[in-house]
């Protein structure tokens, strides 16, 4: 089966992740998403106010919710694989890549879903050039303008002309802190189910 990953926080889950779903089941024939939440990524300092079983319910909560606010889309197995929460420590996509291709059939390489702004340090990730020969990396448009750029030599791949939302779970988290946006506010934001979830918990809070 076509798979491609998606990897990131999820801290929370947005409506641009689900829209960044949609563009890729519109624009590529991958039959099998793979939506991964990171343990300790690479490339960011990255400390969470709420658990690891928040951000991975509210996940699931959202792709619960997805065909209802893309009802047309083509049908895809999409999953939340946990290979790197399970492994803990830091989460290299190296590693990762490879505990799929012995988890899952795949037909021929999995595509790996990056935005467009971790472009010019591909080749610094951890075993890149081992990575690179396992992956087609799909490219998404973080920025409503994007400037002119390649694929590094030998690097199999794509961009994709997604439209781009402007939801950041960063400025929903300090949204959230403020704590004086309605329901309604935070429902363009978020799913609905999330945002209740967020409410009835009192996450992002402190």
């Amino acid at each position: 089966m076509k798979t491609a990953v998606i990897g990131g926080t999820f801290d929370p889950v947005h409506l641009g992740h689900l829209h960044l779903l949609h563009s890729l089941v519109e624009l590529t024939d991958y039959e099998r998403v793979l939506l991964i939440p990171v343990a300790n990524p690479p490339h960011k300092r990255h400390e969470s106010s709420v658990s690891t079983e928040n951000r991975i319910t509210m996940l699931h909560l959202a792709l619960d919710q997805y065909y209802e606010i893309y009802p047309t889309d083509r049908k895809v197995e999409v999953l939340v694989e946990l290979c790197e929460i399970e492994r803990g420590g830091t989460s290299f996509m190296f590693d990762t890549v490879e505990e799929l291709y012995k988890k899952y059939d795949v037909d021929g390489k999995i595509g790996m879903v990056i935005g467009d702004d971790l472009l010019s340090g591909l080749r610094r990730w951890y075993r890149f050039d081992e990575l690179r020969h396992a992956v087609e990396f799909i490219v998404c448009r973080r920025a409503r303008v994007r400037p002119q750029q390649l694929l590094p030599p030998g690097v199999e791949g794509r961009f994709l002309e997604n439209p781009v939302m402007e939801d950041s779970s960063t400025h929903i988290r300090k949204l959230l802190l403020e704590g004086e946006s309605t329901f309604e506010e935070l429902a363009s934001l978020l799913p609905k189910s999330v945002v209740q979830y967020i409410q009835d918990y009192g996450l992002y809070t402190h």
